[in-house]
């Protein structure tokens, strides 16, 4: 079976529309454009969701949803992340030392995801209760 040997079905082939070819061709005179206005025109095109000068509906519903402000410089970080660290204490400004969290990050929360080796003192990070829990069977501590 070779590629040459393929053969398309002339159904499957659509004309292409040859359009301003006289009155029987049916597209004659206006080419299936109808009369006048922008879109007769060439290079008349309306742009997605223009409504010929009326409030497009996407600006007559109102808006909805909501970006909290504290989520902007909160960042949720793995229990399995603590690891890396050497020492058993961890604050915000030893977790922007180590790259955990951004410079413009001033909140943290660690969730559960994985496990601890050691007994770490978390100090001025929210902890999930999976977290939590997982810290204090450690041997850790958190405030």
């Amino acid at each position: 079976m070779y590629l040459n040997s393929f053969v398309v079905p002339n159904s499957v082939k659509k004309a292409r529309r040859r359009v301003g070819r006289g009155i029987g061709s049916g597209l004659g005179k206006t080419c299936g454009r109808g009369h006048k206005g922008q879109t007769s025109r060439t290079g008349g095109k309306v742009r997605p969701g223009f409504e010929g000068g009326q409030m497009p509906l996407q600006r007559r519903l109102p808006k909805f949803g909501f970006s909290s402000r504290i989520s902007r410089v909160t960042t949720s970080i793995p229990l399995s992340a603590l690891n890396s660290f050497q020492h058993g204490k961890i604050d915000i400004d030893s977790l922007l030392d180590a790259g955990l969290i951004k410079k413009n990050q001033k909140r943290a929360r660690i969730y559960l995801s994985g496990s601890i080796t050691k007994a770490y003192h978390l100090h001025g990070i929210k902890v999930s209760k999976g977290a939590l829990q997982a810290v204090v069977s450690a041997g850790g501590k958190v405030e």
